[in-house]
């Protein structure tokens, strides 16, 4: 039941219960139906107000409710969303308005699959974000059609920033990027999914030369070179609360590195999984994360990840500059094929600190495979109250202080 007596309290509880698309009970409907269940409160409330002797004399202005002297923003379709069509066209043509605004919020019609057959500019299936663009997927998906040629979903040009929160980006396909290719903007990506994509060369996910950062998000199944899930070589990368799990790095014009991530820059993963990535063909490296930059893994455990091929080099991790890894695991990752090296971790130079960190399970395997948990090859590795054993066919080669 609806309150009624004063109209302050009865606005007060249509505001409420529009927004919440809970009218006690009545408003219960899909979000793309919230608008309409409201109406009928709006209207009421119009009605109420129109009688009513307090508002004697006063207009309202085009659905907005006034009382007193205060304008509350109640249009009648107040809290519609204006929803992108379920199609190519109406998706290329909003992306294109909002750059035109100088920004602009779209809210996708929800669990539509856009189908993208044609690239917008070359190498891109959406037109270049220029602008502050929000797209708000309620749960949908954008796709590159099977029989399409090549291209992105989205290129985030320098100066610019794209926000993706609720939406899969799937079967994207490019030279570097094969769903989003961050060219000196920023991409803020939420609650959301990139997977299946593919890139000829860098970032089969996501390619950044710019800054990301990404939170509850997944990065699953996407394939490149290098970097079969993320390639950063920009200004920053954080990851928050998200996965990294079954990407690929692959043998091509160069040699695969980085199965889930290949890093070169800042970039700071924070309660993220690391599981289940590859790297895979002849000095395959970091079957989880190739590190070449600054990186830092805060409770983020690096797991079942694999680098497989003659002189395969860190299963789990692979360093090469500065690598801090804190209240974590490194469990059950290999480095397999003949002479591979770290099957948890591979330290080749610069330093690596492990505070409060379990290294257990993981494996060397193949003839002349050595340092089944950590292979040092040079620089510094620190162990701080941290566990490395049951590793094979060693645990720590050569002797590390703080590793039997």
């Amino acid at each position: 039941m609806s309150p009624s007596g004063d109209p302050r309290t009865f606005l007060r509880w249509v505001n409420r219960c529009c927004r919440s698309n809970d009218c006690h009970g009545r408003v219960s409907r899909p979000a793309r139906r919230a608008s309409l269940a409201c109406l009928p409160y709006t209207s009421s409330l119009l009605e109420y107000e129109r009688r009513s002797s307090m508002l004697r004399g006063r207009r309202f202005l085009a659905g907005t409710v006034v009382v007193g002297s205060v304008l509350l923003g109640l249009p009648m379709t107040a809290f519609a969303q204006t929803l992108v069509p379920c199609n190519e066209a109406a998706l290329k043509n909003a992306v294109a308005a909002a750059n035109s605004a100088g920004g602009g919020t779209l809210n996708l019609t929800p669990a539509c699959t856009y189908t993208l057959t044609t690239p917008e500019n070359p190498g891109n299936g959406l037109p270049i974000i220029t602008t502050p663009v929000r797209i708000n997927g309620n749960s949908a998906t954008i796709t590159r059609s099977s029989s399409a040629p090549d291209f992105r979903f989205f290129r985030v040009a320098a100066g610019s920033t794209l926000t993706l929160s609720a939406l899969t980006l799937r079967n994207g396909r490019a030279d570097n990027g094969g769903a989003i290719f961050v060219d000196g903007g920023r991409l803020a990506l939420s609650t959301s999914t990139v997977t299946g994509n593919t890139a000829t060369q860098v970032g089969g996910g996501i390619y950044s030369l710019g800054t990301v950062e990404v939170s509850n998000s997944t990065l699953s199944n996407n394939t490149a070179v290098q970097g079969g899930g993320f390639n950063n070589q920009g200004i920053s990368a954080t990851f928050t609360g998200s996965t990294v799990t079954g990407n690929h790095a692959i043998t091509g014009a160069a040699e695969p590195f980085g199965g889930g991530i290949l890093n070169a820059s800042p970039l700071t993963l924070n309660n993220t999984r690391i599981d289940g990535n590859d790297a895979t063909g002849s000095g395959a490296s970091g079957g989880g994360v190739w590190n070449f930059g600054d990186l830092t893994l805060s409770g983020s455990p690096v797991l079942n990840n694999v680098a497989s091929g003659d002189e395969a080099e860190g299963g789990g991790l692979w360093n090469g500059d500065s690598l801090t890894v804190r209240n974590g695991q490194v469990l059950g990752n290999t480095a397999t094929g003949t002479d591979a090296q770290g099957g948890g971790i591979y330290n080749d130079t610069g330093t690596t600190t492990l505070q409060n960190v379990a290294v257990i399970t993981n494996r060397a395997v193949g003839s002349g495979a050595d340092g089944g948990g950590i292979f040092r090859l040079a620089g510094t590795v620190t162990i701080t109250t941290s566990t490395v054993v049951a590793n094979q066919p060693n645990n720590c080669r050569p002797a590390i202080p703080g590793c039997s």
